[in-house]
């Protein structure tokens, strides 16, 4: 396929004619979810394709900078007769076509077309990078709207309690068996956990509209998210030392950069050779209306000129590309730290996620056992803590879920360092 052909198909990423997508369905299921964001049609994605044609019809321009140039010329023009000519004529128009091509450059145009691919390649990387960030951004929301819907359970469970708690302190009051401060007191402990049940519920919208709006789908929020088993979660972590090797192999935002750090060389020997030797070639047919003996109508040129003085313009360009280059040089070796530091970071927090996945199962089965408890101690009529302790079953189920979650992000920011995706990544 010609370069051309390239061009218009990119072009055609950039306008694409939507089909009808598909609506999400109401229960949203997390695999449906990675593949809505794998394929890309969200505006982060749609702008960064924007960016990556321009750089491709720039490529265009520069594959032209040696390419045959043909022009037509036309002169029309009034003239004083020479003396030596006897016929006095003073119309001499001409009409020519000239071709030229340039053949040699010392370099200029390969070194330009070389740091334009360079450039290319590494957009490429930054598309697979934001579709990897966009993946745990969705799965971030995805969780968020689950965690939502618990802690509403948590605080709607908890309004109960503290309405009832309300209600008898009230009745004790009327009865005079309690104090107007002890009623003050359970009618302000009511208001608050009726303020918190109002939070969670407005955050149940939020979280799905949220998530709507990252996908670009802002009328389509889930009723409900359905949250996988995820069998990898425990997964022994991998050697550090193997992972980072991995990581600084294979990382997306580091391959990006490592490009950007060889376009700017190729731009910098580019500035270099602009106004160097050159050697080009003409071709020209022309045609008078006043014909005379010293004029020809065809011509051929082979020309070889070199630069005898760099001006000021030749010398900042170079000072300009020398620049850039130690910069790209510079932000490569300050990436490089800061993904050995994430990748350290999350490689560690992947181990205390799992240290404590360990309490959230003793701290869930605490409070179911408890739960039992109380509702046993509740038929006897001995206790009434049986509300309080349907919440912290809850609160339990909320925490463990949340450390879950946590876990999982984990995994997909390791795979990410790791220039893969979750499900990529859990093949290996």
């Amino acid at each position: 396929m010609s370069y051309r052909c390239r061009l218009a198909w990119s072009l055609v990423l950039i306008f694409p004619v939507y089909l009808q997508a598909a609506e999400l369905p109401e229960n949203l299921g997390f695999d449906l979810l990675m593949s809505v964001v794998d394929e890309g049609v969200y505006t982060d994605a749609q702008l960064l394709k924007a960016e990556y044609a321009a750089i491709q019809s720039e490529l265009l321009n520069v594959q032209g900078i040696n390419d045959f140039n043909i022009s037509l010329e036309a002169l029309a023009q009034y003239v004083e007769p020479s003396q030596v000519i006897t016929d006095e004529v003073n119309d001499d128009h001409q009409l020519a076509i000239v071709m030229k091509k340039s053949l040699l450059d010392a370099g200029f145009s390969n070194n330009k077309e070389q740091s334009v691919n360079a450039r290319i390649k590494s957009y490429k990387l930054l598309m697979q990078n934001m579709r990897l960030s966009k993946r745990i951004e969705a799965a971030r929301n995805f969780f968020d709207i689950k965690l939502a819907d618990l802690k509403y359970t948590v605080d709607n469970e908890a309004i109960s309690t503290a309405y009832i708690k309300f209600n008898k302190t009230q009745e004790r009051n009327a009865l005079k068996q309690s104090s107007d401060v002890e009623l003050l007191k359970a009618q302000f402990e009511y208001q608050q956990v009726r303020a918190r049940r109002y939070e969670s519920e407005t955050m149940q919208r939020i979280t799905r509209a949220r998530l709507a709006e990252s996908i670009s789908r802002p009328k389509e929020l889930p009723a409900e998210v359905i949250v996988p088993e995820f069998s990898f979660i425990n997964r022994k972590r991998p050697d550090y030392d193997d992972l980072l090797k991995r990581v600084l192999a294979n990382n997306l935002q580091l391959r990006l950069q490592q490009l950007q750090v060889e376009a700017a060389a190729y731009e910098l020997a580019a500035s270099r050779k602009q106004h160097g030797s050159a050697l080009s070639t003409e071709l020209e047919w022309r045609e008078y209306s006043n014909e005379l003996p010293s004029r020809n109508n065809w011509r051929a040129a082979i020309k070889y000129s070199v630069p005898l003085y760099e001006n000021a313009t030749a010398k900042s360009a170079v000072a300009k590309a020398l620049a850039n280059l130690k910069k790209q040089q510079s932000v490569l070796i300050k990436l490089e730290s800061q993904i050995r530091q994430q990748s350290l970071e999350v490689w560690q927090r992947i181990y205390v996620l799992k240290a404590r996945q360990d309490i959230d199962e003793v701290a869930e089965e605490y409070r179911e056992l408890y739960q039992d408890r109380s509702r046993a101690y509740y038929e006897m009529e001995f206790r009434t803590d049986l509300g309080d302790s349907f919440v912290r079953v809850s609160e339990a189920r909320l925490e463990k879920s949340n450390n879950y979650f946590e876990l999982v992000i984990a995994w997909m920011k390791l795979a990410m360092l790791s220039g893969l995706t979750l499900e990529e990544y859990m093949q290996q």
